[in-house]
């Protein structure tokens, strides 16, 4: 934990609402950012970020180590989303995971571009095993370390810098196959 979080996480402990207010303008993008690839909602990805912060706030006095304070939050925010999802898992049946991002480009022909990748992107990650999809939103998306990573989910760095391999690894095949795939159907188009 930086400087900056130690001293963050003191003023937290004594029931600073400032330093509240502070731990909310520097993660709160990151962590609404992480519950919307997961939850795939707008909505609900802010709903869980409230109850994040709420659960944050409540538990906080109890913390006592933790690699930042980003990724206690991001944590917990896991937690919620894994409660909400049981809740509806024992409501209506499972959910899909992870939702990637586009980069914004001022060139039209680039946005198509970026789009296009980021679609092709978000396809592949989808179709990853979950504990897969999760590692790779984690490092990748909210660019978490590898111990970071380990912490939120609560498994060794190993267990980590081995899924991301795997993902990369399935991932590379996915998008292969999805261009060869393109490729045929392009030359039976113009056939």
């Amino acid at each position: 934990m930086g400087p900056n979080d130690h001293w963050l996480l003191f003023r937290l402990r004594k029931g600073d609402k400032g330093a509240c207010r502070e731990l909310v303008r520097r993660h709160h993008a990151g962590v609404y950012a992480y519950l919307r690839r997961l939850a795939r909602s707008s909505d609900l990805a802010e709903d869980l970020t409230q109850e994040t912060y709420a659960q944050a706030w409540t538990h906080v006095r109890g913390l006592r180590q933790c690699a930042s304070l980003r990724a206690w939050l991001l944590t917990i925010a896991r937690n919620e989303y894994l409660q909400w999802l049981r809740r509806r898992r024992e409501e209506q049946g499972p959910t899909d995971g992870l939702e990637g991002r586009a980069s914004p480009d001022p060139s039209a022909e680039k946005t198509l571009l970026a789009s296009e990748r980021a679609g092709r992107l978000r396809s592949a990650v989808s179709r990853l095993e979950p504990e897969l999809q999760e590692c790779v939103s984690l490092h990748y998306f909210q660019d978490l370390s590898l111990r970071e990573v380990s912490e939120v989910l609560a498994v060794p760095r190993g267990t980590v810098k081995s899924r991301l391999n795997r993902a990369l690894g399935e991932l590379r095949a996915q998008i292969a196959e999805d261009r060869s795939h393109e490729q045929r159907r392009a030359g039976r188009a113009t056939a």
